[in-house]
Formats: structure tokens, sequence, C-alpha cells
């Protein structure tokens, strides 16, 4: 029999107060901010600014087990300092600092990187500018943050986030076209020391040019490139070492008359050991705004697909590689699937009553591309391993209701509420019990 959850007293205590220290907050409609108090003469050289987010998260079932006691109901906290200073004409500095608690959680998740990280420097770099026209150097700890985050994202929904520890060429060729050049290594965490400087084991690299001068389009070109010295574990494929490259292009058009679209193909090839990679990915989402009725609803539909791999033991790997994505944008807020080897389809609506409320529904259903590959979840881990003989690439489907609601510049509130559908393909694998996720979240910002 499932044992019954923890006592939510203390809980509904915390969130209470979280709430009521919110809505005290000064109102003004143009926000306040640390900046305003600076003295006069460094207002021009020196931003500052601090962020605070509180989220109550509660899982249950994320295992598809009933039987198993695996409820959790927990806190999670986040603060950031940020320093950006005008050192001059030519030179910019950044600093970021950051804070990630987890309390009360009753599982492994109070251990968790993905929650915790004791006050380390998430960001810290320097750009120099205007070393030739419209060239920019970045060097040091930073975020990635490219296209729409599918392949490369600073993960800002975890209460951690990612960085990299990289250097970077920024040209601006013109007002419409920039291109990228990045060298990286991704920082890891470490919960309760300074995070690494980087991963020795690993380089992710890549080229990104993004051009603006199609009328109400952007348009995306990239290459990127992953290689491991160590190997590492990928689902069914079992431990190797990585040398991949990634090519694709977006094409993104909206406010087309009320018509918004994204196009994004992305193939992969490289070696992983002895193996050739093989993989490919694909998004195609269109949507409509009704721009004169009232609430201005949007209705969308979105397929995305990524292969997976037919055989673990042949000479190709075929999963698509979703490299560090920020995944919960994408695939449902349940964070159970990435876009490795899944054929997604996705419904969703939203109405804005007012500037500062959105109500927003999604509806998923999940298939994955081949049953002896493994199901991934948002974290790019095997979420359910293949099971041999599995008849049907059924995964489940998954319903996502959420309220964002905009106080002013400093206060924002997002709540939300998700169920998970548990299909065949879980069934023929293990337990099928259907999942359930709720939060409620507040973030201030002065």
């Amino acid at each position: 029999m499932k044992k019954k959850a923890p006592s939510s007293i203390n809980r509904l205590a915390v969130l209470a107060l979280g709430i009521l220290a919110i809505l005290s907050t000064p109102v003004r409609a143009e926000g306040i901010f640390i900046q305003d108090y600076l003295p006069k003469e460094w207002k021009d050289k020196i931003k500052v600014s601090v962020e605070s987010r509180y989220r109550l998260e509660a899982k249950d079932d994320f295992d598809f087990n009933q039987r198993a006691d695996d409820t959790d109901t927990f806190h999670l906290l986040r603060m950031r300092l940020n320093l950006d200073a005008a050192i001059s004409d030519d030179l910019r500095g950044f600093l970021q600092l950051q804070d990630s608690r987890i309390f009360d959680s009753t599982s492994a998740n109070r251990f968790s990187t993905t929650f915790r990280d004791e006050m380390d420097i998430r960001q810290a770099y320097l750009d120099i500018k205007n070393l030739f026209k419209g060239l920019t150097i970045r060097g040091g700890r930073q975020e990635l943050l490219y296209g729409d985050q599918r392949l490369i994202g600073g993960f800002d929904w975890s209460n951690v986030t990612q960085s990299f520890d990289a250097l970077k060429a920024i040209y601006a060729v013109n007002d419409k076209l920039t291109i990228d050049g990045f060298l990286s290594q991704k920082v890891n965490i470490d919960r309760s020391n300074p995070n690494n400087l980087y991963d020795d084991n690993e380089g992710f690299h890549g080229l990104y040019a993004a051009y603006k001068g199609i009328d109400k389009h952007i348009l995306d070109l990239y290459y990127l490139y992953r290689n491991t010295s160590e190997p590492l574990t990928f689902g069914p494929s079992g431990l190797a070492k990585i040398n991949e490259s990634t090519i694709g292009f977006r094409l993104k058009g909206e406010k087309l008359n009320g018509f918004d679209y994204t196009f994004e193909p992305m193939y992969q090839f490289g070696k992983f050991g002895s193996r050739d990679i093989n993989a490919s990915a694909i998004i195609a989402l269109g949507g409509y705004t009704f721009e004169k009725l009232a609430w201005k609803p949007r209705v969308g539909l979105e397929w995305d697909f990524a292969s997976g791999d037919e055989s673990s033991t042949d000479s190709e790997r075929n999963t698509f590689d979703n490299l560090w994505p920020t995944n919960h944008l994408y695939y449902g807020y349940m964070d159970l699937v990435s876009l490795q080897n899944i054929n997604a389809y996705h419904l969703t609506a939203d109405i804005k009553p007012n500037k500062k409320l959105t109500l927003q529904g999604d509806y998923w259903v999940f298939y994955l591309d081949e049953t002896t590959d493994a199901a991934y979840n948002a974290a790019r881990g095997q979420l359910r391993a293949a099971k041999p003989g599995a008849t049907s690439g059924f995964l489940g489907s998954e319903i996502d209701l959420l309220v964002k609601y905009g106080l002013n510049k400093n206060v924002s509130l997002l709540g939300g509420v998700s169920h998970f559908f548990a299909g065949k393909f879980l069934a023929e694998s293990g337990a099928n019990d259907d999942a359930n996720y709720f939060y409620l979240q507040s973030a201030l910002k002065f």
C-alpha cells in the first residue's frame, strides 16, 4: 500500500510567507531597482541587480509505480547577484553569483545537482569590444544561448542551471547578420564546493550565424562539435568516446498576418567509439493568433522528431544527441521527454485576458522512434530502458495547464498542474501508472 505524503503544514507556512512578502512589495508600474539608488557617478558605469526565485514542487509517480513511495513535495530557492561593469568604452565585465537550495525533499532530489549548488560563480566574463568593426571577444564563464535553445541553452527552469567556461567571438557583420564562434567546456557542478573550472574530459565548440534580413523572419545556420577524451554512457549504445558534429538551420517567421512558424532540421555525424554516428531531428511548428479578438487567443500545432537506434550492436549509432538544451520549454512541463528517439505531437492554446495574465493549455502525445532504444528524459538520461520484444512505441500523453501573471516589472508569478498518461511502451517494459506534477513559483527582480 502506498504511504501517505509527509505533512504539508510547514510547506504551506513557507509558501504563505513567500506570497505575503511578494504582495507586500510596492507595485509601482515602473518597478523598483537597486540601480536607482546608486551614487550618480556610478550609474553609467555599474549595473547592479538581485534576483530571488522560490518554487514549490509536488511530484507523484514519476517512476510510474504507485506501489513505490516516491511522492515528494519540496521547496526550491535560488538567489542571484548580478554586477555589470562598463570598465571603459572597449571593456566590459559581468559577474553573476548564484546560490541554489532545496528544502524538505524526502527523496534523492535533495542531493541532486539539478536542485542544489551552494554559493558559487555562475558567470564571470570580460568583453573586449571594438577590436575590429563589429567584433567582440568574450572570455570566461558564461551562458550559451542560441536559437530556441533546443540544442544549446541556459536551462533556466533548473534551480542550478548550466554555464560554460568559454572563449567566444561575436562578429556583427551589420545590423542583419551576426556570426558567433565559441570554444567551450561545460562547468561541472559541485554542490558544496566551488565549481570546477571546466570538464577536462569534454569539449563543446561551434559556429552560429543569425540572419535577420528577411522581413519578419530569422534564419540561423550552425555547426556544433562535441568530443570527449573519456568514454561516457549513451543509452543502450553503452560506453564510448564521442567525436560528433551537428549541422542544421532554423527558419522562424512571426507576425505574418497572425501566423507564425518554425522549421528546424538537424543532422549528426561522426564517431561513437568504433561506431559511425548517423542521426537526425526535425522541428516543425505553426500557430495562429486571433489578434482582432479579445484576449488574443493563439492556437498552435507542433511535430518534433529525433531518430532512435534500431540496434545497439550494429555499426551505427542512430540516436540523436540532444546536446545541452533548455528542454523544459519543450516536450511537456513534466520534463519526462527530450529530443532523442521521439515522435512527439503537440497541440497548444493560450489566451491573454490582460497584459499581465496568460492562461495556457498544452496536450502532448509521445511515441518512440525505435522501441529497441530507450525513452530519454529532459536531462537526456534514460527514463525507461529498452525492453526486448516491446511491440508498441506509444510512450504516453501529457496535459499541462499553467497560468502566468506579471504583477509588475519586479514580480512575476507562475503556477501549473500536469498529468502524464502512461502508454503501452511503459506497460510492456515495467511499471505503467500515471504521473502527476504541481508547481507554484514566484520570481522577484530588483
